[in-house]
């Protein structure tokens, strides 16, 4: 085949063709290859020749374009990896998350140079030594292959690799650790160690061979615990890789696919038309830099309808079998899980710190310059958003160390401050077109919160929201809605009748709600009215008639009336049963 980028002359046409070859004899020029490259063949000159090649610079570049709206909430300086973090980046097969694997190799020819070296033992046991010294030697082996595979990034080896190794321990070797031991041979001990590190390399095996297949994985984790800061970690660029792909799905509105999700990314100049042709251009990238690469889907439930993804996050599954090098991550909080996400879809879970709390806790008291010493640190800071408040309330500016008279007294003037901040956020980031204010996001608040009081709920739902806010005649990409749901303000939930939404925590609920009542009434207004029959009911009454967010609301009535009515304390107020509680 001879292709040429311009059509011979005539000339040298005929002589092409008078080659003398048992060969046929091909001629092509640009003009074929075009009609030629269809399909993945067009796909694949566009990710690696043409317009889709994604470089470090431009990847890096995305990033740094995606995370600006979040950078008030992602700080890598105070990042603390969890359970959830590692096993994602074993899936990415990151520097260092599969150093057990040489661990494991240096163990296992030490305890099969060990065995070999021990005591003799008597012939009948002679064979069980030599096989288990042997299959070590052989596991250690392939340890240390299966490493460099995940080193160098050849996942196609690295499938090899797996798949030649057994799925299980010969009966004989298995067996050789309790026939030693039954004559109290020394070598019994190094055996059992070494058929003990055999299984060790099988489980790792399977492991990798789960994580390197795994396309699909979700984030679950409840509000407020790291979903968006994690995202936006994960994707950020590391010595070993460049960056991966974040994406929102606030941005995916009902009538939307996954393709008008892609469009939002811009590659040379145009947008990408369809998801699976950035899927493709992330993989070639990952090719290039022998690494998988993350994309991810940051917020699913924050879309305008999450059930709608679960069908094309199903089909996804089958197109990413395409894309190896690339890994697809949605994170979404655990209400929404049935609805948006396929079953059988891999999960990682977040609940809050967990193991690794007191060392994210002294991370951020380093960084905020906050001493602690010989203070009773509440158990809430194990919440990494409760945590960040905490900190920030208590050394917003953080130019000198403080102690723990600085900490708050309570949850009120953490919430205080937190709502202030969101505020100006909302207002910072809203667009052109659509324009907020600090006042405009507090009013709103106000609403919402008086609309609960009022409906005896602790939820609203969202088409009766946005009518009350106004909200109903914006898109929903520039909605006031969507701008509080972002922030974690408030939570979508899925209810029988469409979903309705919820304050971050009931006692950020019972705080807006106690808010708006004493601006309401006003100090002397409040007196009589705490003091009605209706209001004992809602606050402190049984069950059937209470407030689902009455104790949160006393709760911050405690906090809260003796900075708004000076030198009054609640209890003064009311009577019982309020003054019980």
């Amino acid at each position: 085949m001879l292709w040429t980028r311009q059509a011979l002359t005539k000339a040298d046409q005929e002589w092409f063709e008078g080659l003398s070859s048992t060969m046929t004899l091909h001629l092509w020029t640009a003009d074929e290859i075009d009609n030629l490259l269809v399909g993945q063949a067009n796909v694949f000159r566009s990710t690696y020749f043409g317009d889709l090649i994604l470089t470090p610079d431009f990847l890096r570049e995305r990033h740094d374009h995606s995370v600006a709206p979040i950078r008030g909430r992602w700080q890598p300086e105070v990042h603390q990896v969890v359970d959830a973090e590692r096993s994602l980046r074993r899936m990415l097969g990151e520097s260092g998350s599969w150093d057990e694997l040489r661990a494991l190799a240096v163990d296992l020819r030490s305890q099969a140079d060990a065995a070999q070296t021990a005591p003799a033992v008597p012939p009948p046991f002679a064979s069980s030594v030599s096989g288990v010294v042997e299959t070590a030697r052989l596991f250690a082996d392939a340890l240390e292959r299966v490493a460099d595979a995940v080193r160098a990034g050849d996942i196609d080896l690295l499938r090899d690799e797996i798949s030649a190794q057994p799925g299980a321990l010969t009966a004989e070797v298995a067996t050789a650790p309790r026939r030693l031991r039954s004559g109290n041979h020394l070598a019994g001990l190094y055996v059992t160690n070494a058929v003990a590190g055999c299984r060790e390399a099988l489980h790792l095996f399977s492991e990798i061979e789960e994580a390197f297949s795994s396309h699909v994985v979700a984030l679950v984790a409840p509000a407020g615990c790291g979903k968006t800061h994690l995202a936006a970690q994960l994707t950020a660029p590391t010595n070993s890789r460049p960056a991966g792909m974040l994406l929102y799905g606030r941005d995916l509105h009902a009538s939307h696919t996954l393709d008008d999700l892609a469009r939002r990314v811009t590659v040379a100049g145009q947008p990408v038309q369809t998801l699976e042709l950035l899927l493709a251009a992330v993989d070639a990238a990952g090719q290039r830099a022998r690494h998988r690469l993350p994309v991810v889907i940051d917020g699913l439930n924050e879309s305008e309808d999450p059930r709608v993804w679960k069908a094309e996050l199903a089909s996804l599954e089958r197109v990413l079998a395409k894309y190896p090098y690339v890994l697809l991550v949605s994170t979404i909080r655990p209400e929404f899980q049935d609805e948006a996400l396929p079953d059988g879809t891999r999960c990682v879970e977040i609940a809050d710190y967990g193991v690794d709390a007191i060392e994210a806790i002294r991370l951020y008291f380093r960084h905020w310059k906050i001493d602690a010493t010989d203070a009773s640190l509440p158990g809430f800071l194990r919440h990494p958003l409760t945590l960040r408040l905490f900190c920030e309330v208590t050394n917003p500016t953080r130019k000198k160390t403080v102690g723990i008279d600085a900490m708050p007294g309570s949850l009120t003037a953490l919430f205080d401050r937190y709502l202030d901040q969101i505020g100006d956020r909302i207002a910072d980031l809203a667009p052109r077109t659509q324009r907020y204010y600090a006042q405009d996001v507090r009013a709103a608040l106000t609403t919402f919160a008086e609309l609960l009081w009022e409906s005896r709920s602790r939820s609203m739902g969202l088409s009766e929201l946005r009518k009350a806010l106004g909200d109903d005649g914006r898109p929903w990409d520039q909605s006031l809605v969507r701008a509080l749901e972002h922030e974690g303000v408030l939570l979508r939930m899925p209810s029988d009748h469409g979903d309705a939404y919820v304050p971050v925590y009931d006692r950020i609920g019972g705080h807006l709600i106690a808010t708006a009542l004493l601006t309401q009434h006003g100090r002397a207004g409040f007196e009589t009215w705490i003091r009605e029959p209706t209001t004992t009911a809602l606050l402190a009454g049984d069950y059937d008639e209470r407030h689902p967010l009455g104790d949160d609301i006393v709760y911050s009535l405690v906090g809260q009336i003796p900075r708004r009515f000076y030198s009054k304390q609640l209890w003064q107020l009311v009577d019982e049963p309020i003054r019980a509680r």
